[in-house]
């Protein structure tokens, strides 16, 4: 509470100053001295530490409005829990982007953050995980240098020395203006900031913007009350007809991927207490009958269907366990009993700390291709199904089991669903990709590259990748050459003549995945920026053949039989590639919560047959020819 109090003071104090300051550009200014009037502190002072001046505490900088550009400093932290970093574009002491480190997180996934403050309320369990947050290592008692650059709604973090960054956000939350640089931080030594540096400039190059990934079935539209004190309201009741007199709706929109952050439209009280909105919509049934709704929620709800009470749930900081964060996803499942025609969907939503939002989806409105149907699926067969490899030699599908409890397996199936031998070779470490060669299957596992006898169904070799992190698939060339993707690794090995070597490495090549040998070059997918690349087999030229957007994991690739592609997006998606690099979203189960892992495409047969990974289906659809 008293960070928080520390934090919307000096955020005042900056936004006044700018009112009374000239404003100046800054252009490859080193500012290190924090004694100037560069710099106004609150509640801060400058110190020595590990050999240089230094600030510890908050500080900000009124004479610059900052829109776009670099900020760079080097931090010395201990290691105790402490949330040290920077606030930009702010226009009051409640709005602003913030930038920060936890130190206390070493090595886990949001040791490094950005979130925004719409109304005082910080939304770090809204925007969490991919784009938001990321893992650093955050070493004690020495200096790290942290180069920030912003360009209109886009940021990245380069933390160290490195020239990846390691933090890409495609979309702060708050619309592109400008404002002051503040540095937010407690006056101890837990933290230490010095040869702090702004350039101000638009002369940045962040490449094309990512294609927005829009999940179906959202609900969007939502009527929103003004904010209520918990003690004013049962959380777990129908609001009575006194409260309903008093409620004043608004109409408002969630963000493109579903989500209602409540922050955006009204604010929360400065008392501390709980608050409490109420949100209602329309879902219109074409049928009675039960439908499944996938919602997440922050922090305490209620769902109430025409009236009854459906569901009550708490999911705010630590109230299920002293590890649980209480982040945002559409993981929890509502069965509505709808009936045909309007329904009223009401929601009592309380916010605690972190966020204050609400997520709702429809789970049957998936994309199928035109005229598609699914033919068969098998939900509890296999055990965490990972890739499948048609063999039109023997009319048969090989099936990868990842997860088996130590003994994975490979499965052999019929294409009309049938199993016809659920651990047909067993022994391996959660195989991945399969190639064939002749009479000979090739396979990935944890640590080797497996040779197996189609024929006589065993192992003859497990070969070692020497170096791997994770090997995950394999593909072949026409002269012999097997190439295997190492994910964690972020390499590409090749291997020939009995042996393995590191054949692509680099800035493009980063979290590769499935892969496909075609003509003269190997395309892969490649999720550090999800695309689908290829790399010319004798010159190792690198080319995008087409990106999937922005946070797509791309995995199966497989030719259409007509020059163009099909590769799946792991998050629940598979894009048809032309050969002139055209793409078209085929299927979307995000809705259902699916998965898309290594699939098979039979283009004879028009059937697709997905893996599902951690849902554990395996799923064939009969689509019409590419």
């Amino acid at each position: 509470m008293k960070n928080a109090i520390l934090v919307k003071s000096l955020l005042l104090v900056m936004v006044c100053g700018c009112m009374f300051f000239p404003i100046r550009a800054c252009a490859d200014e080193v500012l290190t001295n924090f004694e100037s009037d560069e710099w106004v502190l609150y509640n801060a002072e400058v110190v020595e530490h590990l050999g240089r001046k230094c600030l510890i505490g908050s500080a900000y900088m009124p004479n610059i409005n900052f829109e776009n550009g670099i900020i760079e400093f080097d931090i010395a932290v201990t290691g105790a829990r402490s949330y040290p970093g920077i606030s930009i574009r702010g226009t009051s002491q409640l709005d602003y982007e913030h930038f920060y480190i936890r130190p206390h997180l070493h090595n886990l996934p949001d040791g490094l953050q950005y979130t925004s403050n719409f109304g005082g309320a910080s939304g770090w369990q809204l925007y969490n995980g991919a784009g938001y947050s990321a893992t650093i290592p955050i070493p004690h008692d020495e200096w790290i240098h942290i180069r920030l650059e912003i360009l209109g709604k886009r940021a990245r973090i380069f933390y160290g020395e490195g020239d990846t960054p390691d933090l890409v956000i495609n979309d702060l939350k708050h619309d592109v203006r400008q404002g002051p640089i503040g540095i937010l931080s407690n006056r101890n030594m837990a933290a230490c900031f010095s040869n702090f540096r702004v350039t101000v400039t638009d002369d940045l190059n962040f490449g094309p913007a990512p294609v927005e990934r829009e999940p179906r079935g959202m609900i969007t539209e939502w009527d929103l009350s003004q904010p209520f004190k918990a003690a004013a309201l049962k959380l777990d009741a129908y609001p009575d007809k006194g409260v309903l007199k008093t409620v004043e709706w608004s109409s408002v929109s969630a963000e493109a991927g579903g989500l209602l952050d409540i922050s955006r439209h009204v604010r929360r009280s400065v008392t501390g207490e709980a608050d409490v909105v109420l949100l209602k919509t329309t879902i219109n049934a074409a049928r009675g009958g039960l439908h499944q709704y996938a919602f997440g929620y922050s922090d305490v709800v209620t769902v109430f269907l025409n009236g009854k009470p459906l569901f009550t749930g708490n999911a705010s900081y630590r109230s299920r366990s002293l590890n649980f964060a209480g982040i945002i996803s559409p993981n929890d499942v509502l069965h509505l009993p709808l009936k045909r025609g309007d329904n009223e969907l009401l929601v009592v939503l309380a916010e605690i700390f972190g966020g204050w939002g609400l997520i709702v989806q429809d789970m049957d409105d998936d994309l199928l291709p035109a005229g598609a149907k699914q033919v068969w699926q098998h939900e509890t067969t296999f055990r965490s199904p990972e890739c499948a490899l048609y063999d039109a030699a023997r009319d048969i599908l090989y099936v990868t089991n990842y997860f088996s409890g130590g003994n994975e397996f490979i499965s052999r199936v019929r294409l009309d669903g049938e199993v016809e031998d659920l651990e047909w070779i067993s022994g391996l470490v959660r195989p991945t990709g399969l190639f064939i060669e002749g009479d000979t299957l090739w396979a990935v596992d944890r640590t080797n590259l497996i040779k197996i006898d189609i024929v006589a169904g065993t192992i003859l070799e497990r070969i070692p990748v020497p170096g791997a992190a994770f090997p995950n698939d394999v593909s072949g060339d026409a002269v012999g050459n097997l190439y295997v993707s190492d994910t964690d690794g972020g390499k590409l090995y090749r291997y020939t003549g009995g042996a393995f070597e590191i054949w692509l490495e680099g800035e493009d090549v980063s979290q590769p995945n499935g892969m496909l040998v075609d003509g003269n070059r190997l395309l892969y997918g490649n999720g550090g920026d999800g695309c689908l690349k290829s790399a010319d087999l004798r010159t190792k030229e690198v080319r995008t053949v087409f990106a999937l957007g922005d946070g797509a994991n791309p995995d199966g690739l497989r030719p259409d039989g007509r020059g163009g592609y099909l590769v799946s997006d792991f998050n629940n998606r598979i894009f048809h590639v032309s050969s002139t690099g055209e793409g078209t979203l085929l299927f979307d189960t995000s809705s259902s919560h699916g998965f898309s892992a290594d699939f098979e495409y039979i283009p004879d047969e028009g059937l697709i047959v997905v893996p599902g990974l951690y849902d554990n289906k395996l799923t064939a659809y009969k689509v019409r020819q590419f």
